[in-house]
């Protein structure tokens, strides 16, 4: 019955499991074979010694037809020798849409000082209007239920 059910499970997963039928692949160039595009992309100043070109390729590693997309990744590189960072620039890809202007929130009228109330003096208990009466808790005890055999036994 256990293998019975794990079979099952492993059955099921391999069936439910998600199919990946289209994989994109990348490839590094130099950044000489960049397009135009990429080109856009770099930050003002940035040495090009450090730039590769991350283009998507095909099934033969060729540069993919169509709209040009890709990233420029700069190589920073970091003392004692760890290890350098990379920065990813993409480019060619849908800028998202800017962020709806933020509306200045109209002024709020300024709020009058509060005036510090000056101490009052504590007053004194006022005495109840209805006579309170002490609750005295009474205990007594319960009538001794007659059964049938209680006549029995007189």
């Amino acid at each position: 019955m256990k293998s019975l059910l794990l079979v099952a499970c492993v059955l099921g997963t391999a069936l439910c499991a998600p199919k990946q039928t289209y994989k994109q692949t990348y490839m590094e160039f130099d950044f000489d074979h960049a397009p135009v595009q990429a080109l856009q992309a770099v930050p003002a100043g940035t040495p090009i010694g450090t730039l590769k070109v991350i283009l998507p390729v095909d099934a033969l590693r060729q540069p993919a037809a169509g709209p040009v997309r890709g990233f420029v990744k700069q190589e920073i590189p970091q003392p004692n020798g760890r290890e350098s960072l990379e920065v990813l620039y993409p480019f060619g890809y849908d800028q998202p849409a800017p962020a709806a202007p933020v509306v200045p929130v109209a002024p709020v009228a300024p709020v009058a000082p509060v005036v510090p109330v000056a101490p009052v003096a504590p007053v004194a208990p006022v005495a109840p209007a209805v006579a309170v009466l002490p609750i005295i808790k009474v205990i007594v005890p319960a009538a001794k239920p007659k059964d049938e055999d209680d006549e029995d036994d007189e």
